[in-house]
């Protein structure tokens, strides 16, 4: 069999939206750029770094990601969806250069309607990308809410990891970087031993830290 025959295949396909088997994640908004690969107008490039991942139609290994979305000066598009979802969870005065450094959650909505089609009367659908949260501060909240605390940031990235995993994100988090303290107690790993000792995690043969869930 040829090398041509082994590279174009009907199996092993992957369920992928824009480039990437992600669906939610979290990331530190590194930078953004207009997309030089694009052949039909102009699509905008946002590069993630720190990525964790929380849903992916696949396996997701790496620590980072580009999500490319078709720039459009109109509300009813995918730039607008974005848009509108960012502008929900950022003060009035902001914009999206203003979020490079925070980490952003992601989210592939599925069959957002745009309006219909005038010739046909159907429905516009398309998937696309939205925000639904920001260094914490998550879509949907009360009016004045706070954003996470970077406490509660470790702890989220505690659940379901070993300690050297832990170890490997929770300093590259911006929001825990700001809290010496907090770095402190996880270097002299006095935190873990706390949220144990509180009842708050357990952790099983393999090492691995599970926040309890107590029943209300």
């Amino acid at each position: 069999m040829s090398e041509t025959q082994d590279i174009i295949s009907t199996r092993g396909l992957v369920d992928a939206d824009f480039g990437t088997p992600l669906r939610k994640f979290t990331g530190v908004f590194d930078s953004y750029a207009p997309d030089e690969a694009a052949k039909f107008g102009t699509r905008v490039n946002l590069n993630f770094k720190d990525i964790e991942v929380i849903e992916s139609a696949e396996p997701y290994a790496y620590p980072i990601a580009t999500l490319s979305i078709k720039l459009s000066n109109r509300k009813r598009s995918a730039w607008g969806h974005f848009g509108d979802s960012l502008n929900e969870l950022i003060p009035e005065a902001e914009d999206l250069k203003d979020q490079v450094s925070k980490r952003i959650g992601m989210q592939l909505s599925i069959g957002v309607k745009f309006g219909k089609n005038r010739d046909t009367g159907e429905d516009i659908v398309a998937n696309c990308w939205e925000v639904y949260s920001v260094d914490g501060k998550e879509k949907g909240g009360s009016p004045g809410a706070t954003a996470m605390s970077a406490k509660d940031r470790a702890i989220e990235l505690l659940d379901g990891k070993t300690l050297p995993e832990f170890n490997n994100v929770v300093y590259a988090d911006p929001l825990v970087q700001k809290d010496p303290e907090l770095l402190r107690s996880i270097t002299d790993r006095t935190l873990v031993v706390a949220l144990k000792a509180t009842g708050m995690f357990t952790e099983d043969e393999n090492g691995v830290m599970h926040k309890v869930v107590k029943a209300v």
